[in-house]
């Protein structure tokens, strides 16, 4: 394909037509010291950055941005001032969660678990393993796509949106009227409620299903919130039929939406029956749920103490802070690589893939779709499975990248529980049992595994397939490569005894 003008209309286009990360136009990094310069930055126009995988596809579709305000640091951890965006906490009767925080987190969290499993149980079916450790809930709701899952969970559940503005005020408002030129902080959520979540006919529809509402996802441009819960099905009737007409594309007729929310309000209204049924038969073998310390400050009262503008500094504004060339900028990069300091300088546009492949020249990461869903892609950071291709190479920065080139690693005496020592058993594996034919998708196949059984040895099928239900295999089928992970699990365990269960 032959492309016409300046470079950045090449650019553009290959951004817009192959939806390729080397389309990406070029834009300048803006690390905030403290809420409410954030705040100030993104009332400007600059984009945050929470997760980034939401704004790695934006950009991909040819969006431009002038600038990233990421919201967590390279490594672990946010910003000084930010930390907040990164906590999950019980208030006076409401979980708070930071927009910071990871899909994998609210998953697995204690808090969540033990006051909101259902949002627990919600999150677990979210995306896939490489999106739910790097997307963020915040990312998700700021991205303003009608098909992302966290606006009709938190909508079904009836919680408030916080955000920042740039005067070191905030407001509160509904999931469905989000702002865009805002910054989000988090969402308070109920303790008390209930919601079933079904989003298996993603992206047609997906439906959560509350107390109090019913919420829409992908059918709408927006999450559409029907004013009728679980309490009270007859009224989830009436509202049904007076809703819109859904939208119609490539993916549905309008008519097929229509008939597929009623299939799946029906399903998630039975299952919250059943679901709050079993709940109050159990109530009196319920342990003892964690709460905060009475001591304990509320996070909003944390919020308005670190969004007050410092004394005598205004807050920033776009022009003033990203004077210059996004193009010519550069950033000093230090990222461990297969065990190996590796320190680059490089822009903020590129992606690890790059990275990896271009500057390391380390060709087992491959590229396939280049939406963080195929797993061609995926290295594991800090010991997590990573989409490269949506993972900006600055976000590695101080952490641990490992390839499908880290096997040799095991023999440099690394701990038995960590990815590198499970990896040549894995690919082992993987060659005994034949799981590979044309080997393309092989190496995030062995990675993805090799994490697993760093974490869990002894992992049933039901947990092995979730783990790799997102790597597209097109030759080999998935049975040989479910029973290659089973095999290693099996090897691992003959070879250092069974490791500490941990949940995946």
């Amino acid at each position: 394909m032959s492309t016409t003008g300046t470079d950045s209309d090449a650019q553009t286009a290959a951004g817009l037509i192959s939806r390729s990360h080397l389309g990406i136009e070029p834009f300048s990094l803006y690390r905030a010291d403290s809420l409410t310069d954030a705040a100030s930055m993104i009332a400007s126009g600059a984009w945050a950055h929470a997760g980034g995988i939401d704004v790695a596809q934006r950009l991909r579709d040819g969006e431009a941005a002038p600038a990233l305000v990421p919201l967590c640091k390279p490594g672990r951890g946010s910003p000084d001032g930010l930390d907040l965006l990164d906590e999950i906490s019980l208030g006076d009767g409401v979980l708070f969660i930071g927009a910071a925080v990871t899909h994998a987190r609210i998953e697995t969290d204690q808090l969540v678990r033990a006051h909101r499993p259902d949002l627990a149980d919600a999150w677990r079916t979210i995306g896939n393993v490489r999106i739910r450790s790097t997307g963020t809930m915040g990312g998700n709701l700021m991205a303003f796509d009608a098909g992302y899952d966290a606006a009709p969970i938190l909508a079904a559940a009836g919680a408030s949106l916080i955000f920042a503005d740039a005067d070191g005020s905030q407001r509160r408002c509904a999931v469905a009227d989000r702002p865009r030129d805002r910054l989000l902080v988090g969402c308070e959520i109920p303790l008390a409620g209930r919601i079933v979540y079904d989003r298996s006919l993603k992206p047609v529809v997906s439906v959560a299903v509350g107390d109090e509402c019913v919420a829409i996802g992908c059918a709408y441009q927006e999450v559409e919130v029907l004013p009728a819960g679980a309490t009270d099905p007859p009224e989830v009737g009436v509202a049904l039929a007076e809703l819109p007409d859904p939208i119609g594309d490539a993916f549905a007729s309008a008519a097929y939406r229509r008939r597929m929310i009623s299939v799946l309000v029906n399903r998630c209204l039975q299952s919250h029956i059943e679901t709050v049924g079993s709940d109050e038969a159990e109530e009196t073998g319920v342990s003892a749920r964690p709460t905060a310390p009475a001591s304990a400050p509320s996070s909003a009262e944390k919020l308005r103490g670190d969004t007050a503008a410092p004394a005598g500094r205004p807050a920033k504004t776009l022009p003033d802070a990203l004077a210059g060339d996004a193009a010519d900028d550069s950033i000093d990069i230090a990222i461990r690589l297969n065990g190996e300091p590796f320190p680059i300088s490089a822009p903020p546009s590129e992606m690890l893939v790059d990275t990896i492949r271009t500057r390391a020249g380390l060709g087992g990461t491959r590229v396939g779709c280049d939406q963080a869903v195929c797993g061609a892609c995926t290295v594991l950071m800090d010991d997590t499975p990573t989409a490269s291709c949506s993972t900006f190479a600055w976000q590695t920065d101080g952490r641990e990248v490992l390839t499908i080139e880290a096997s040799h690693m095991a023999e440099t005496g690394a701990p038995t529980a960590d990815p590198a020592a499970t990896l040549p058993i894995v690919q082992w594996a993987f060659a005994e049992l034949s799981a590979f034919q044309c080997g393309y998708c092989t190496p995030g196949l062995i990675l993805t595994a090799s994490a697993l059984l760093a974490r869990h040895r002894d992992p049933d099928r039901t947990t092995v397939c979730d783990w790799l239900d997102s790597n597209i295999c097109r030759c080999t089928g998935y049975l040989m490569v479910i029973e290659a992970v089973e095999a290693a699990a099996a090897a691992l365990r003959l070879e250092s005894g069974p490791a500490p269960d941990e949940t995946p």
